[in-house]
């Protein structure tokens, strides 16, 4: 037998009704939901990742400083070595009394690369040492040092002899800027040329801004007590190597955290989805087919998904037992209705004949029409009895058929049958409606089909009589009407029967000399369980429990 399908519980997913509040997408699902776990858990390691990498930065900037410090400190030694060697040698020749003899000194001594001496006497050039550079002439203002173009001139005046020594300055290191500040702030360039100095440097932070705008990582360090050597570095290249690095950190914390991610929708879809996917196609199969529910393959699900496996098929198997002790019940019940109404009609059927016959030994004609009226009615009741049982739904009652069935008993009853004096019309739906609202509606039909034969046509007058029944979902309307003699003589027990019988359908009733017009509301016929489940009926008061 085919399972009702519930509206709340589509085949397909994706119309999956929506009843009240409901988790949005993707948080429905279980994929959704372990990702969620996957994120919720992941989010303390990315803010302690996200915390590093930006300690990281701030390390890698750190370290740019402490690189340009080193090579801070290597340009400072080498400067200030090859500045002492300088003084040095300015020292020993202003040791020497004579100019002929420091101009010998001169000519007999190996200087370094570099390092050139000269010696002068008054405002004439006397003799030097190395190479005689033409751009330096005899200095008209004595200064201690002299930088252009990456050569440092150390000056010393002795006892009217001008001694000088040339230091051509080491070059800085690719990508490094150096100047030899004095104490007054007058700034050399190192290199021949190396750009100017940076005008305005804030040495609590160690940064300056170059001529173009651009950063600028600094570091000073002291050459002598009147002199000391900046260095500076673009703030770009160590700040654009730390955010390299950082992002590489990030970058390879976001694809740990992709794989994870993806691992999760793997494993879900094989480990998780995948088995309840496959149980719920095997429900949604037993719920279109019927009959036993497939046991899916339970090898690889996990424990909690094989038992609400077993618990589907043992529910299945529980609810096609049922189902079928419900059907066999079902078919017990109507049998047993069907026997009823058979039996009831049977003895109705009796009830009429023994007043027929004794309608027959009556000789006051009164008496014998109260039998004949009596016995019409039971055979109406007895009609519809047997109209119940042999429709597989004793409460929808075939109308039509029901009442032309009526009329050709009504009509045999007073010696004739329809279409042969009197037609009769018939026009009803098979109407769906309960027997205590059937009954009533045969009397009246009875009632009122059995006066219209014997007060409203004569043995020699011909006619119509017409029944027409008009229903749907609420109420139903039922009118009589004949084309027979009027007037008639009103019988009061008639009349009675016919307002009881439209109080108990709770309809209006309207007479007419030659009919009648009923409208009542239909009452749904209420389903009768089977006897197996049907509740046991309920003590007589004063009776043992």
């Amino acid at each position: 037998m085919k399972q009702p399908e519930p509206d709340h519980l589509p085949a397909e997913p994706a119309g999956r009704a929506s009843h009240g509040w409901s988790l949005p997408r993707p948080q429905a699902t279980i994929r959704g939901r372990l990702i969620g776990l996957l994120l919720l858990a992941a989010t303390p390691v990315v803010v302690i990742a996200l915390a590093g990498t930006f300690s990281d930065y701030n390390a890698s900037v750190h370290q740019a400083r402490d690189a340009l410090t080193v090579q801070r400190d290597l340009l400072n030694r080498r400067v200030a070595a090859r500045l002492d060697l300088a003084d040095t040698a300015l020292n020993l020749l202003g040791a020497i009394p004579s100019v002929d003899a420091a101009c010998r000194t001169l000519a007999a001594t190996t200087l370094p690369p570099g390092l050139t001496l000269r010696l002068a006497q008054g405002d004439g050039f006397a003799c030097s040492a190395g190479e005689v550079l033409d751009r330096v002439p005899a200095a008209t203002v004595l200064r201690d040092l002299v930088i252009d173009r990456g050569v440092a001139t150390l000056t010393r005046v002795v006892e009217g002899r001008r001694l000088s020594a040339d230091v051509t300055l080491p070059m800085p290191p690719p990508g490094l800027s150096a100047w030899i500040v004095d104490e007054d702030g007058r700034a050399w360039a190192v290199a021949p040329d190396g750009p100017a100095a940076p005008q305005a440097w804030r040495p609590e932070t160690g940064t300056a801004t170059d001529d173009e705008g651009g950063a600028l990582l600094l570091a000073e360090a002291p050459i002598t007590d009147t002199v000391s050597l900046l260095v500076a570095q673009p703030a770009a290249e160590a700040q654009d190597a730390a955010l390299l690095s950082a992002l590489q950190r990030l970058g390879e914390i976001l694809a740990l955290l992709a794989l994870s991610i993806g691992a999760v929708m793997l494993g879900s879809g094989y480990a998780v989805t995948r088995p309840l996917v496959q149980l719920r196609r095997i429900v949604t199969q037993w719920r279109q087919r019927g009959g036993t529910l497939e046991a899916p393959d339970r090898r690889g699900m996990p424990d909690e998904i094989r038992d609400l496996a077993e618990s589907f098929v043992a529910g299945a198997e529980a609810l096609a037992a049922r189902e079928t002790d419900l059907k066999a019940a079902r078919e017990r019940a109507e049998i047993l209705a069907s026997e009823v109404h058979h039996r009831v009609k049977n003895n109705l059927q009796i009830v009429s004949s023994l007043l027929a016959l004794q309608a027959q030994r009556v000789t006051d004609p009164a008496a014998r029409t109260e039998f004949e009226a009596a016995r019409d009615r039971i055979g109406a009741i007895a009609t519809l009895h047997r109209h119940m049982y042999t429709h597989h739904d004793p409460e929808a009652i075939d109308l039509g058929a029901f009442i032309e069935e009526l009329g050709v008993q009504l009509f045999a009853a007073v010696g004739d049958r329809p279409g042969r004096r009197i037609q009769l019309d018939v026009s009803a739906p098979a109407l769906r409606i309960s027997s205590d609202q059937a009954v009533p509606l045969a009397l009246i039909i009875t009632e009122a089909v059995s006066a219209a034969l014997k007060q409203g046509f004569p043995p020699s007058r011909g006619g119509r009589i017409t029944i027409r029944v008009e229903a749907d979902d609420r109420r139903a309307n039922l009118a009589i009407s004949d084309d027979g003699v009027t007037p008639r003589s009103d019988d009061q027990l008639r009349a009675m029967l016919l307002r009881g019988l439209a109080r108990q359908l709770g309809g209006e009733l309207k007479r007419q000399e030659a009919g009648l017009t009923l409208d009542f509301p239909l009452r749904s016929p209420l389903p009768r369980p089977p006897p197996s489940v049907r509740p046991p009926p309920a003590p007589e008061r004063g009776s043992p429990r």
